[in-house]
């Protein structure tokens, strides 16, 4: 955590945390920018910047410290705590010789699974003593969010210790029933794999680890996982089984059949998910949720993971469900525009022929109502749709990469 005096920065905070902000961009050339809804709009009563305002903004707010290291290294990393409403994450970097920031604002209150209206198959994985949880999606889907709800989860009705490894910290856990103990690379751990290999010697019950980067920390996650520590990680993919193929093929060819093994072994869930612009001003998510029951890891082991999506289609009542689901029942309930549900949809054909019959003017014939009879696919069970709309306001809130980057 950087030791950051936020002075001259105050009035933007304040500003952006009143429109409801996640992000906020000093650049010369430009007044300073706040993201709401996932568009950068200019801050009111602000001109544009230059070099010498981007400079007293910026470098007035680091110690002599942080100043040599963006002079040395061209970029800087930190975070703080502002107030007692939210935690900064922010990048001071370089452009065409000037400084800029770009800064994130973190709520410091930790939303719900419900508050998210993440599916309960999903949170009930969060009892299992071990295994692998990937969540995954593109930059900017909500993940930090999301496995910050599920770790709070367990922190409220585990006892357990939870140690965890982030490059840097963004919501600050306290303890509860179980004792959290937050790691921050640069401050507590000089790397994040020395960190990731003394993770065993700490006694952990739950692990989590942020991105899985390289072949080391994929491993290395497995083998956590695979002797008795629940391990909670993320990739950057857009969907359940596109993640599977990306720790496959990360490794040579002649170690990806053993990595195959271990992962069909230790792996218990995928969690893949989208932000959509919600009618209510807000951002809610839809989920994709692969279980990993015995035909999964079947089709893991024998490395036919492009069949996982037709499991997903076939067994709703595991908890699994398709992100065509999710963006339908979405649309369903009012939650978001079909439009918005297509441009977030790898399958958008699939949502227009399932939506169709919801579409259609009622007939004495039944059609509409005997649609999952004629073949469409059903609606997702009630826990799979995000939470009514105050679940959803928090959600947007709550998401920093909700209207982002991450």
């Amino acid at each position: 955590m950087a030791d950051i005096d936020t002075t001259d920065l105050e009035p933007m905070l304040e500003t952006v945390w009143q429109l409801g902000g996640s992000d906020l961009l000093l650049t010369v050339g430009s007044a300073p920018l706040c993201r709401v809804n996932g568009e950068l709009e200019p801050l009111d009563g602000w001109g544009v910047l230059d070099s010498s305002d981007t400079e007293r903004l910026i470098l007035g707010c680091l110690t002599a410290v942080d100043r040599q290291r963006l002079h040395d290294d061209r970029e800087l990393d930190f975070s703080f705590s502002w107030r007692a409403l939210a935690r900064m994450r922010g990048n001071v970097f370089y452009q065409r010789q000037c400084v800029a920031l770009a800064l994130r604002l973190i709520p410091s209150t930790i939303p719900t699974p419900l508050d998210l209206g993440i599916p309960e198959a999903v949170v009930s994985l969060t009892s299992l003593p071990q295994g692998l949880l990937l969540v995954t999606g593109p930059t900017g889907s909500g993940k930090s969010t999301t496995q910050a709800a599920l770790i709070d989860h367990i922190n409220r009705y585990r006892k357990c210790h939870v140690v965890t490894i982030e490059d840097p910290i963004e919501y600050v856990h306290t303890n509860k029933l179980s004792a959290v103990n937050q790691r921050e690379v640069g401050d507590d751990t000089h790397s994040f794999e020395r960190a990731l290999r003394s993770a065993l010697r700490e006694d952990p019950d739950v692990l989590l680890i942020g991105e899985m980067r390289d072949p080391d920390s994929i491993q290395t996650a497995l083998t956590i996982a695979e002797t008795g520590h629940l391990v909670f990680a993320t990739l950057h993919t857009n969907d359940t089984a596109t993640a599977l193929d990306r720790i496959v093929d990360v490794f040579p060819t002649d170690r990806q059949a053993q990595i195959r093994v271990q992962l069909a072994a230790s792996l218990v869930g995928v969690v893949a998910q989208r932000l959509v612009p919600a009618l209510s001003g807000t951002m809610v998510a839809a989920y994709e949720v692969m279980i990993a029951t015995s035909a999964v890891r079947n089709l893991i082991r024998d490395g036919k993971s492009a069949q996982i999506r037709n499991v997903l289609l076939t067994n709703q009542r595991e908890g699994m469900q398709t992100l065509e689901m999710a963006l339908n029942a979405l649309v369903a309930d009012g939650t978001v525009t079909y439009d918005d549900a297509v441009s977030r949809s790898l399958h958008p054909k699939e949502i227009k022929i399932r939506l169709a019959p919801l579409l259609a003017p009622p007939s004495s014939g039944g059609d509409g109502a005997n649609a999952a009879a004629d073949g469409t696919l059903p609606r997702p069970a009630p826990h799979a749709a995000v939470a009514a709309d105050g679940g959803a306001g928090r959600f947007g809130r709550a998401v920093a990469g909700a209207r982002g980057r991450r």
